[in-house]
């Protein structure tokens, strides 16, 4: 909105000299010791156009800056697709791997529960040095999802073997499982550790991981394409990134997110090169929120690095910008994390807190319970609960469907959207 300018006649003892609109300079009197009332009507055409002048440049340089969505980043899993029925569905498929790889017998809840036996033991201090990792493999030194269910697997292989293997012995030597000695039975598990094979284990986590991403295009909530485009089509130049702390990875959703996002960022992406850290750990801490911010920083720097690099391609004079501000907003369905986290680094916040229909599950953990696909321990559902909490402060905006997005982060520009 453009000021209103009050302009108080002035005592001129001394000339002067005022550009006009075409740039012409025009001498002022020597001397203008006169009245406000006659000091405009003698100079009321000098003035016309420089006056207006004047009120542009201060209008320009009292008004607020035209904010611009630079950066749009999404929470993935029961933000964009529901990740229940998406894990079951990699679940039986790591079970057909482990079968098709000789590990017969093996359920899909089998890798959840020795998940959440492994993480449990993290969470206690149980995890060791790196150089005592090659002693005992479930004893994984980066602590994330992909780490866990890779140990879980593991585990689950080793147990198969070693099984066998004391079945294979007692009837050897015509004897029951149960009355095999302390040491055989000790060389039965080291025997079992030799045997699973790193490349194997990979292998069937390949499949889980494979099948986790093709679920999650199945199961995409209906109105997440649209949305997702209808903000592009609002905001052309946007950069649109995913972060996450799981393997959810929206490049390898090739038949839907991929055309629509330029990156992603996630703890599991070699969490050695960007922050040392051992994540289930700093996370079962409360008011960690300051803890997640790094992978936020590390969102909006690869955002800033892509608008750049976006300018530079259209050859845009980063001069044109200068009376637009530059802002970022996060998309996420958790208090603790998305909203703590992301508000810390300077997002605006929007919480997807969806119809029960889309069958989000983060509101299990407002309520104390832990969701069955999760390997969160009880200490850590606490901390996470309290987390919420804190954040719930930080939310700018809250959305009951996704279709809502669009028109909200247009009001989050606008300085119009309310909680």
């Amino acid at each position: 909105m453009l000021a209103s300018l009050s302009l108080k006649a002035p005592s001129f003892s001394v000339g002067f000299s005022v550009s006009t609109a075409r740039g012409r300079r025009v001498e002022a009197p020597t001397s203008c010791n006169v009245s406000g009332h006659q000091h405009r009507l003698r100079l009321g055409a000098l003035f016309s156009t420089s006056t207006e002048d004047n009120e542009t440049a201060t209008a320009t340089a009292t008004k607020k800056k035209q904010k611009k969505l630079g950066l749009l980043t999404f929470d993935l899993d029961d933000t964009l697709y529901p990740i229940a029925p998406v894990l079951d569905e990699a679940n039986s498929a790591f079970s057909t791997a482990m079968s098709n790889f000789g590990y017969v017998g093996i359920q899909p809840s089998d890798i959840v529960e020795a998940g959440k036996q492994i993480r449990t033991n993290v969470a206690r201090g149980a995890s060791v040095a790196s150089n005592d990792k090659a002693e005992d493999p479930l004893k994984p030194t980066t602590v994330n999802h992909k780490e866990i269910r890779l140990a879980a697997i593991r585990k689950k292989m080793e147990e198969f073997i070693l099984k066998t293997k004391l079945k294979q012995t007692a009837d050897d030597w015509a004897t029951d499982v149960d009355d095999l000695t302390a040491p055989v039975r000790k060389s039965a598990e080291k025997w079992a550790r030799t045997t699973v094979h790193s490349s194997v284990v990979q292998a069937v986590y390949n499949a889980w991981e494979m099948e986790r991403h093709h679920a999650a295009e199945r199961h995409l909530f209906p109105d997440a394409i649209s949305a997702i485009k209808q903000i592009q089509s609002d905001h052309p130049n946007v950069i649109i990134g995913a972060v996450t702390d799981g393997s959810a990875n929206p490049m390898l959703m090739v038949f839907s997110l991929m055309p629509l996002f330029d990156f992603t960022v996630s703890w599991e992406d070699d969490i050695a090169n960007v922050q040392q850290m051992e994540q289930f750990q700093e996370l079962s801490a409360v008011d960690k929120s300051d803890e997640l911010s790094w992978i936020y920083r590390l969102a909006v720097q690869k955002g800033k690095e892509m608008s750049a690099l976006t300018s530079e391609i259209k050859k845009k004079d980063e001069e044109d910008d200068e009376d637009i501000e530059w802002c970022w907003v996060h998309v996420g369905d958790d208090l603790a994390y998305d909203v703590g986290g992301s508000a810390t680094t300077g997002a605006k916040t929007v919480l997807v807190d969806l119809s029960p229909e889309y069958g989000q599950t983060a509101r299990l953990r407002l309520e104390g319970k832990v969701p069955e696909w999760s390997t969160e321990s009880e200490g850590e559902l606490e901390a996470h609960r309290k987390m919420s909490m804190n954040a719930m402060d930080k939310v700018d905006a809250r959305i009951q469907t996704l279709s809502q997005l669009p028109e909200v982060i247009n009001e989050l520009l606008n300085g119009k959207a309310d909680e």
